[in-house]
């Protein structure tokens, strides 16, 4: 049975949306049953929701509206912030990029070009200032338009995602400006709803900046993501059915790559296991100092501190790593060694090693996240899932060994037997099994049914024979064979050759087999 809930919509009463799970056709289907409702009862708006209310009879959902309003506000307030923070680093990446531009053309306007750039810029000045078209301002009308469609005042678009304080995008040419209609709101409503209906990729810009000041150099990095609950919502009617769309639920973590490993301590005889965790985000190899200690391994300072911040604590603070060690992993079968690699002391690990991509690298190790497998390209094995290990068959022994041992095998069990009959011979408790005496009665009347029998069978087989004498009578000997001659068959002799006559066809198809055979020679076919 499933767990979905239904709906139940009917022409004289409000829809009823039962008790289960809720999907997205499940409320386009109860919306869709509700607004029929409306209609047909002619529902004015400040009554509909008192209207709706009661057919919803899940409980989870009637239960506590004022919570789910709370977590929808400060969803949207948590969205609200990171847009603006989104705006703010655009913004400031628009900043840079333009003031290293101004700089780039200072740079290229020298000493030696400001006679021809004066004279440039009067000729420019002058052509500008003849076609220059100054910008009306906004009517009234254009501006009740703006604020009605989600729209800026100061690039006078409708529906964007900014305000007149923020916009990015600055003031529209006067030069083929037309005054804003109700034709353009439709226009850019229709474009809204056509691009809400394709899929929205994740976007990711990168800004890198050479010189902006001689001081500092700036690289900033834009990621711009789609907001779920806009996905899936729209201003127009068009576009109503863009929630029956299947969305993929992708998950939200991931399983960590573990090796489980052996490191060769110097403190005992034999490795000590340990697990590892395989980043290949991290550029540091980093140890804990437990781990250290217990392998006893020999401390290296930097040359120059690694500064790193810990994420993972209360508080991040931001220190410096001076020390670092020299070691080797192996897997635990033993089959696989890594080679040696500098790994940093750093206090505070989620795992006692974090490999990071120095090591990697080093051990020309490939990733596959979907597969879950790191192999090393040059011996094909993977650490994560490591082969079984089948020992080699014994060697086969020399036939002198097999002599030897058959020969030592055969002496024990002589001796063996021979101790366990003694043991029987000596055993008082063992009886011997009781044979019977010889029945000589029986013999002799068992010997005569025999004879009996066999006399019987003679008697019969004379008596058979005698009957079909004809048949049974016995071949005589040769010499008693007839001597009449009844047919006589004179055999070739073989020593006599025959002739081979001279024409190679006989006489009376001669001529005609002659013609035969030139013409087949003729034609190529012998």
């Amino acid at each position: 049975m499933s767990s979905l809930a239904t709906v139940e919509p009917t022409s004289a009463k409000a829809p009823i949306l039962t008790e289960g799970d809720i999907s997205p056709v499940v409320m386009m289907d109860f919306e869709n049953a509700a607004l029929d409702f409306f209609v047909s009862k002619s529902v004015p708006a400040e009554k509909q929701v008192t209207m709706i209310i009661p057919g919803i009879k899940d409980l989870r959902i009637r239960q506590s509206p004022e919570e789910l309003i709370a977590t929808v506000r400060l969803i949207d307030e948590a969205c609200a912030v990171e847009t603006k923070r989104h705006r703010e680093l655009i913004e400031e990446t628009l900043d840079h990029q333009a003031k290293h531009q101004n700089t780039k053309t200072d740079a290229l306007c020298g000493p030696s070009r400001r006679n021809n750039a004066s004279q440039s810029n009067s000729v420019s000045a002058s052509s500008t200032a003849a076609s220059f078209v100054k910008l009306p301002p906004l009517t009234d009308t254009e501006r009740t338009l703006l604020n009605e469609h989600e729209g800026c005042t100061k690039c006078r678009r409708f529906y964007t995602d900014h305000c007149s304080q923020s916009c990015p995008n600055g003031l529209p040419l006067g030069k083929g400006y037309k005054t804003l209609t109700m034709t353009d709101v439709l226009a850019a409503k229709k474009g809204k709803a056509v691009s809400k209906l394709v899929a929205k990729p994740v976007a990711a810009t990168s800004a890198s900046i050479d010189a902006v000041d001689t001081d500092e150099d700036v690289s900033a990095t834009v990621a711009i993501l789609p907001h779920s609950a806009n996905d899936y919502t729209s201003d127009s009617d068009e576009d109503w059915d863009v929630s029956r769309h299947e969305v993929s639920h992708t998950p939200h973590r991931g399983k960590r790559l573990i090796w489980n490993c052996q490191i060769n301590s110097l403190m005992t005889d034999f490795p000590i296991k340990t697990c590892t965790l395989i980043d290949n985000g991290a550029h540091l190899v980093l140890i804990c100092p437990e781990l250290v200690e217990e392998l006893g391994l020999k401390k290296y300072r930097l040359h120059k501190p690694e500064p790193v911040s810990i994420a993972f604590s209360n508080e991040k603070k931001k220190t410096e790593l001076y020390y670092y060690v020299k070691l080797s992993l192996s897997s635990l079968d033993s089959a696989w060694t890594s080679r040696i690699v500098k790994a940093i002391i750093t206090p505070g690990l989620c795992l006692p090693l974090i490999l990071g991509l120095p090591w990697l690298e080093h051990n020309s190790i490939v990733i596959d996240h979907a597969a879950r497998t790191c192999i090393d390209k040059i011996n094909s094995y993977d650490l994560l899932n490591p082969p079984d290990i089948i020992p080699p068959p014994p060697p086969k022994p020399r036939l002198r060994e097999q002599l030897k041992a058959i020969k030592a095998d055969k002496k024990l069990m002589l001796s063996e037997l021979m101790m366990v009959c003694h043991d029987r011979i000596k055993a008082k408790n063992l009886k011997s099994e009781e044979v019977k005496n010889f029945d000589v009665a029986g013999a002799v009347c068992k010997r005569l049914d025999v004879l009996v029998a066999q006399e019987q069978m003679n008697t019969q087989e004379a008596k058979l024979k005698g009957e079909y004498k004809a048949i049974f009578e016995p071949i005589p000997h040769a010499d008693k064979l007839p001597k009449e001659i009844v047919a006589e068959i004179h055999i070739k002799n073989t020593e006599k050759t025959l002739k081979s006559r001279s024409y190679p066809s006989p006489r009376k198809y001669k001529e005609a087999w002659q013609i035969l055979i030139q013409q087949h020679l003729d034609a190529g076919r012998i």
